[in-house]
Formats: structure tokens, sequence, C-alpha cells
């Protein structure tokens, strides 16, 4: 009896010390920052949690929520180019802003963080912009009747994969992140978004530009800053 007390006791230290060995420890943090460029600039909120494994300590995968915005002066937003036709509206300015779930990676070494990360699902909304949709060829294609005229026009509601899927917005970093102590760091990177609006309707109807199309988009990019805030490991 005493040798199976004595198994079973060995058996439940070793079950003890297999889970503490491959817990995997979760951090988490708020980066509270902005990117900024001579015509634009996106502040963003950001809380992230990464977790990692005691097997691979220098590499943890993250996941987190964003609330941003994206302002900017003058912008034309082009169409998708099909049959070499590429059609943009252009704005006086530009404003967005959302709210997304965000997946990324880390590389931890010393006191350094480099990671990315993306947006995977979000809302985004905006003021409604009038777009000028200058077109000096005959008017001939879908877009013809709306040559040389200002339409109404307002951000993506929902979004998907903003980087990879054109009709949509949203955000994504690469970045590196210090330590400088405990709960206190500072973050630096750039910032890569995508901003993409859609013509409103009329009396119920749709409006197009040639090629039928609706949504009008561009890719930025901002070098990025923030101050770090630990909030728990």
């Amino acid at each position: 009896m005493k040798i199976l007390k004595g198994l079973i006791t060995v058996l439940l230290l070793n079950a003890t010390f297999t889970h503490a060995q491959y817990t995997s420890p979760i951090a988490g943090g708020v980066d509270v920052g902005v990117g900024l460029g001579s015509n634009s600039w996106a502040p963003s909120i950001t809380y992230h949690e990464e977790i990692g494994s005691q097997k691979l300590p220098w590499l943890r995968l993250g996941v987190g929520l964003r609330a941003w915005g994206y302002y900017a002066g003058r912008t034309n937003l082009y169409t998708k180019r099909m049959a070499g036709i590429e059609d943009y509206l252009e704005y006086r300015n530009v404003s967005v802003n959302g709210v997304s779930f965000l997946a990324g990676v880390n590389i931890s070494f010393w006191k350094l963080d480099f990671g990315v990360n993306t947006d995977l699902l979000g809302i985004t909304y905006g003021t409604r912009r009038h777009g000028f949709y200058e077109k000096d060829t005959p008017a001939t294609g879908t877009g013809g009747p709306n040559y040389n005229q200002w339409l109404a026009s307002k951000p993506t509601l929902l979004n998907a994969l903003p980087l990879a899927l054109r009709k949509n917005t949203g955000q994504s970093e690469a970045f590196v992140r210090f330590k400088a102590g405990r709960k206190l760091g500072v973050k630096l990177g750039y910032t890569y978004g995508r901003v993409t609006y859609t013509t409103k309707k009329v009396d119920g109807f749709n409006v197009y530009l040639d090629n039928s199309q609706r949504h009008v988009s561009r890719v930025y990019g901002l070098p990025y800053a923030a101050l770090a805030f630990a909030v728990g490991n």
C-alpha cells in the first residue's frame, strides 16, 4: 500500500510539474499613440494580450482591440483598375473612425518586442463626404451621368482583412516596443492602413463610376509612436 501511495504521489508531482512547464503565461498592455504624416494623422488606443510558451519564450501570439481614427486633407481615393481604367474621387478631406479586433505576433529579445499586427474584423464610421468625379472622356461608361460632379459617399461600415480586401477599411502595424520599466515602455513603428468610401444611393438607386464600381480606396503608411503601458503578466 505504501508503494502504491508513493507511486501516486510521484505521478501527481510529475503531472503538476509538466503542467507548470507548459503553462503559457499571458501578458497584456495598452498602447496610446499616433501616426503622423505631412497631410494626415492617425491616433489609436490598442489593448493587447499575448500568450507564450516556456518552450519558445521569445515567441508570443496575441489578440487585441484597437480604437482608431484616420484624418487627412486633400485625398484621392481610387477604384479598382479594370480594362485599363482606374477612376478616382477627389476629396477636400477624409475622416474615418473605427473599432477593430486584431491578431499579431511578437518576438522578444532583452527589453525589446518586435511585432506585427493586423485588423481581422472591424466597424468603421465617419462623416459623409463629397468627392469630385473628374472625367474628361466622352460619357460612354456606367459612370457617364456622374462625370465632373460632386458625389456623396461614406466610409464602409463592416470590414474584414482590410489590407487584403480593397473594399474594406482598417489598419495594420509593424513595430518595436522598448520596455523602459516594469509598467511603462515606448513603442515605435509604422502604421499601414486602408480607407474606403462607398458612393451613396440617390432616390434608392446606386450611384456608379465607370465599370459599375461604387468603392474607392487607398492604402496609406504613417510613422507611429506611442506610450506602452503594461497591465498584467
